[in-house]
């Protein structure tokens, strides 16, 4: 299950303001990573697997590559909560050539074996950091600066995403929320 909060950052002023932060709701920040991350949305050309309550992303960046099913779960506020099943590989392969796992037996399921095909990709340069109470990791908060492109039609905008660590609580997801709404 994953667990997380999304926020449109308003502009480049606002974007870079929160880079700088140290803290968010009382919880430290560490150093920022940058990393370059290419994320291509891929379906059947009838989208079968939209049609299926998902999405599937093949996410790329310098280490790995990753196929993510996500459900198209519920969300309330600025919180999502949906069901993800991940897989790692090398480069990016047809379904039928993943390792055996549930993402690949799911997407051969509700697909029937067909070919997937990409929708739209986004190109995000992603600073991201670890939010921590003492040496709890609570979370990690990603500022990206993302490029959508579909067919010939580019767009840009910036967002925030703070996505709830295995150690995290609905408590702690619910005071950095609130935060980010009240002082951001």
């Amino acid at each position: 299950m994953e667990i997380e909060a999304k926020f449109a950052v308003p502009n480049a002023a606002t974007f870079q303001r929160l880079q700088a932060v140290k803290h968010v709701a009382g919880f430290s920040l560490s150093a920022h990573q940058v990393q370059q991350v290419r994320d291509t949305y891929l379906d059947t050309d009838e989208r079968k697997i939209l049609a299926n309550g998902y999405a599937c992303r093949c996410r790329e960046t310098e280490l790995e590559t990753l196929i993510t099913l996500k459900g198209l779960g519920r969300a309330e506020g600025a919180i999502h909560r949906r069901k993800e099943l991940e897989i790692s590989l090398s480069s990016y392969e047809p379904p039928q050539d993943w390792p055996a796992s549930p993402v690949r037996d799911l997407v051969m399921k509700v697909t029937g074996g067909a070919p997937l095909v990409p929708l739209f990709d986004l190109r995000q340069t992603r600073v991201f950091r670890r939010l921590r109470h003492g040496e709890l990791l609570v979370a990690q908060l990603s500022l990206d600066n993302v490029r959508i492109i579909a067919s010939q039609r580019k767009k840009s905008h910036f967002e925030l995403e703070v996505e709830l660590a295995p150690q995290g609580t609905s408590g702690d997801m619910r005071e950095i929320v609130a935060y980010l709404q009240d002082e951001w």
